[in-house]
């Protein structure tokens, strides 16, 4: 069974299955995680460094942010899973051009967070995860560790739909990421007079943090809708930013 479908169709899935089901399914820990050219021109090197932590701060465009982040390592061979964000699915992700065949999405973890984390790092290449409101700093650092043990990438963000820019994954985790993306401005095109599908957008992105030598870089993300085999009976590009 895939990794996606075994994931996303059970909820109640145990520890010990996901590493079995997954861990023969793990890119090469040598192989770059690169990122699609507008995100890699604001990373030394162009790609995520394996064993890293990347945070994504709360703002208007922060999901699509997010796939585009994960699109490129995911064409390129990485497996990728998403948890505690029930707000992001299948469906929004297929828009932004993620291939589904090589993520999975667990909603809810239920009460063992820190131990299915750690399982999932064992078993992916990317795990993004929204972390409890409240976690300790030794929860934290075991989490790192084992993101460094493992060779994995451990994404940070807040599921929720914030009210200002402020960067949320300073908030919710007590050690600052490697790497923090934040979108601090965002433009979409396709609605007339108040009515009918964005079709296109752009996001300003900053790019900060200790991987980040001097300033934090700043881009543009072009987004639009982006054909794919697992598009084409799927709508327009407008109904993923519900999640944002």
């Amino acid at each position: 069974m895939a990794l996606s479908t075994a994931l996303a169709h059970d909820p109640a899935f145990e520890v010990a299955s996901v590493r079995s089901q997954a861990k023969a399914l793990r890119l090469d820990a040598t192989d770059a995680l690169r990122l699609s050219p507008e995100l890699a021109e604001l990373v030394p090197g162009g790609c995520l460094r394996p064993g890293g932590s990347v945070g994504i701060s709360a703002g208007v465009g922060h999901t699509s942010l997010l796939f585009r982040l994960i699109s490129e390592p995911i064409a390129r061979g990485a497996w990728a899973a998403i948890m505690g964000l029930p707000n992001i699915n299948a469906h929004a992700a297929a828009e932004c051009g993620v291939s589904l065949e090589r993520l999975a999405f667990i909603p809810e973890p239920g009460g063992s967070w820190l131990e299915v984390t750690a399982a999932l790092l064992d078993a992916v290449d990317l795990l993004i995860v929204n972390p409890p409101r409240v976690c300790r700093p030794t929860d934290a650092r075991r989490l790192l560790a084992r993101a460094r043990q493992r060779h994995s990438v451990l994404i940070l963000t807040d599921g929720s739909v914030p009210h200002s820019r402020v960067a949320a994954t300073r908030q919710l985790w007590p050690e600052p990421p490697d790497l923090v993306f934040t979108p601090t401005r965002s433009q979409w095109r396709g609605l007339e007079h108040g009515h009918g599908c964005l079709t296109a957008g752009a996001i300003t992105v900053t790019a900060s943090g200790r991987r980040i030598n001097g300033p934090a870089r700043s881009g543009r993300l072009e987004l639009g809708q982006r054909q794919s085999a697992h598009q084409q009976e799927l709508p327009p590009f407008a109904t993923t930013v519900v999640g944002e």
